[in-house]
């Protein structure tokens, strides 16, 4: 895979992802006050997540097939009725930072606004988005775990998590557990 496909690739799956994400709350957060101490995960570091048990594949766009931006709509926190404004503006930063190709910078800013909303499972998912797109395919699944461990009835996030868990594993040569995870997204995906 070329620079430029994973550039589309990661390009593709943001834009997807921040779209359906804000057609889906995530039922049952609750942002925290106030929380000393926060630290996001650094890249070697390994977030503690739930086991996983299951996978499925992200969309791919054809190469050479241009994508039009569509309008972003970020999703609220249904706690507070709206993201955090620092949250946002990190968010809006990490998506330019990923559509230019700086995948790194994607990720400390990602990192970043997982600090202020450590709880955001759709930054989360977004950090595993960037991670596997950069290469990290065990990183990427834990940090989907993460995600999916935070966004309890948000089915819509935990079939999209899933379908980068079944990327990742199939990145690492594990065809059972992406079929695997392939399914459980399906699954998720159909209520």
């Amino acid at each position: 895979m070329t620079a430029k496909t994973d550039y589309r690739f990661v390009r593709s799956v943001l834009l997807c992802t921040l779209i359906l994400a804000g057609c889906a709350g995530t039922p049952g957060y609750q942002s925290p006050v106030e929380e000393r101490g926060s630290s996001a995960p650094s890249r070697g570091s390994t977030p503690t997540a739930e086991p996983v048990a299951s996978p499925a594949q992200l969309p791919s766009v054809p190469v050479g097939q241009p994508l039009e931006p569509p309008a972003v709509t970020r999703p609220a926190s249904p706690a507070t009725g709206a993201q955090p404004p620092a949250v946002v503006a990190l968010l809006d930063r990490a998506e330019q930072q990923a559509n230019t190709g700086d995948l790194d910078a994607a990720a400390v800013t990602l990192e970043r606004a997982i600090r202020i909303d450590p709880r955001n499972a759709i930054l989360w998912h977004h950090l595993a988005t960037v991670r596997l797109a950069e290469g990290e395919a065990v990183e990427a699944e834990q940090l989907a775990a993460k995600s999916n461990s935070l966004a309890a009835g948000n089915h819509s996030l935990q079939a999209r998590n899933w379908e980068l868990i079944a990327q990742a594993r199939h990145n690492r040569g594990d065809a059972a557990g992406a079929r695997a995870a392939e399914q459980r997204a399906r699954t998720l995906g159909s209520r």
